[in-house]
């Protein structure tokens, strides 16, 4: 494995982390003003279910389906061009949709504990699995499969260009 893939991993951990934590004392903030601030204005009124209602809306988005898609095949259009710009703005991209992917798994978990200290409520990951799924799929894109390591194959590239073009709007019709 790489340095730049033990980087990110890395920088995915301490992002779980933070969401988690955070969301967690965020939740506990608004449950604590609802309690206990309800005579004060604009406190009182706070939706305590608000937040934790987004997460299966944000994680079964068709979103991260399509940014893969488009990513596959933009990545297939790069390998027929030399250009350093767009291979960086690719593995950029690829690896902040990798952050934000955890950011959101990161709020799902915390969410989930509070669920779990406060209502005793199962944990149920079955919502957050094409979260999951695409978060594999771009820390592939990020590292295995990136422009710069798919470059090194000389020659090779243009027909996993092509190949990639062709492929990425199959993802679409497929996830």
């Amino acid at each position: 494995m790489s340095q730049d893939s033990i980087d990110l991993l890395k920088v995915l951990a301490a992002t779980a982390l933070v969401f988690a934590l955070g969301t967690l004392v965020m939740l506990y903030v608004i449950f604590g003003m609802s309690q206990y601030g309800a005579d004060l204005p604009k406190i009182g009124s706070l939706p305590l279910t608000a937040p934790p209602e987004m997460v299966p809306l944000l994680a079964n988005t068709q979103l991260f389906a399509t940014l893969a898609a488009a990513h596959v095949t933009a990545m297939g259009l790069a390998l027929l061009i030399t250009s350093q710009t767009i291979d960086m703005a690719l593995l950029i991209t690829s690896k902040a949709v990798t952050v934000v992917i955890t950011a959101l798994l990161g709020f799902a978990g915390g969410h989930m504990i509070f669920l779990q200290l406060n209502e005793k409520t199962a944990l149920n990951l079955q919502a957050l699995t094409p979260a999951l799924i695409a978060l594999a799929a771009f820390f592939v894109l990020s590292s295995v499969l990136s422009i710069p390591n798919l470059r090194q194959l000389g020659n090779l590239r243009f027909v996993i260009g092509i190949g990639l073009i062709l492929i990425g709007p199959m993802l679409l019709m497929w996830l």
